[in-house]
């Protein structure tokens, strides 16, 4: 895994691995950071690490960006450089414990609300849903979301918007349970009714279906699902649909088959 070095200066300048990294307008320098690791690891098509210092004496962290944005603290410390006194404790408010909070955010966090709003039927379910998580009952999540989208197709069919933000929901959560095999298909199979329909919304559905699928380990599900979704990124590219960071991403997948070929 590429291991990218942070550091953030007391008066707020960043840089990684040496180079300067300025915030756009009304961005914060932490945004600014996990925002270029996100680029760093979607170039890779691949998770990174990154070992981040916050002004001098501060504490030390390990820091993983996954190409979707999401990101966790690593359970290590990278070795604190040889002082003759002992580091000061940052304060609570500071820029380590900033990342911290957002970093455990990011790995925890329910999907993201839908543009539209919940309809009456979803928004007393959903929010169960989001409080189990938040309660780290991720089973239960699973079990209601799966429940939440049969009730949903049965009543409303496959392709419904309603039954299709359920088994989103259920594809995030597989993710969190570390069952990527089974998020990737539920993903996948999302993005392939959105691109089938042309719904505004495929490019990011068929970016989340490639986030779960990077986290596949078994070669033949690594190329089924990887050739699904350089035919889902190939129809939004000749559509004119996909934006720099989609077509890293395709890329990505591109050169991630090309190299399973190559060393197989």
């Amino acid at each position: 895994m590429t291991v990218f070095a942070v550091r953030i200066s007391d008066d707020g300048v960043a840089e990684i691995d040496g180079e300067p990294l300025v915030p756009q307008p009304d961005q914060s320098v932490h945004d600014a950071v996990l925002d270029r690791l996100q680029q760093y690891a979607q170039e890779r098509a691949a998770a990174v690490e990154a070992t981040v210092t916050d002004g001098p004496g501060a504490a030390h962290f390990v820091l993983e960006v996954s190409p979707d944005g999401s990101s966790r603290l690593v359970d290590r410390q990278p070795a604190p450089a040889p002082t003759s006194a002992p580091a000061p404790t940052p304060p609570p408010a500071s820029a380590v414990a900033t990342a911290i909070a957002r970093a455990r955010a990011a790995a925890t966090a329910p999907p993201p609300v839908p543009p539209r709003p919940l309809p009456p039927r979803l928004a007393q379910p959903v929010a169960r849903i989001n409080a189990l998580v938040t309660e780290g009952r991720l089973e239960e999540a699973s079990a209601e979301a799966t429940a939440l989208r049969e009730t949903l197709t049965r009543s409303a069919g496959t392709e419904h918007p309603d039954a299709l933000e359920a088994r989103a929901m259920e594809a995030y959560l597989a993710h969190l349970l570390g069952d990527h095999r089974e998020a990737t298909v539920l993903a996948l199979s999302v993005a392939r009714i959105l691109c089938g329909a042309g719904d505004p919304q495929a490019p990011a559905a068929v970016a989340r279906a490639t986030a779960a699928w990077q986290r596949l380990e078994d070669d033949r599900a690594i190329e089924i699902h990887g050739n699904e979704l350089l035919h889902m990124w190939g129809r939004l590219h000749e559509a004119g649909r996909l934006t720099a960071a989609d077509e890293r991403l395709a890329h990505g997948v591109r050169r991630r088959l090309e190299e399973q070929i190559t060393y197989a």
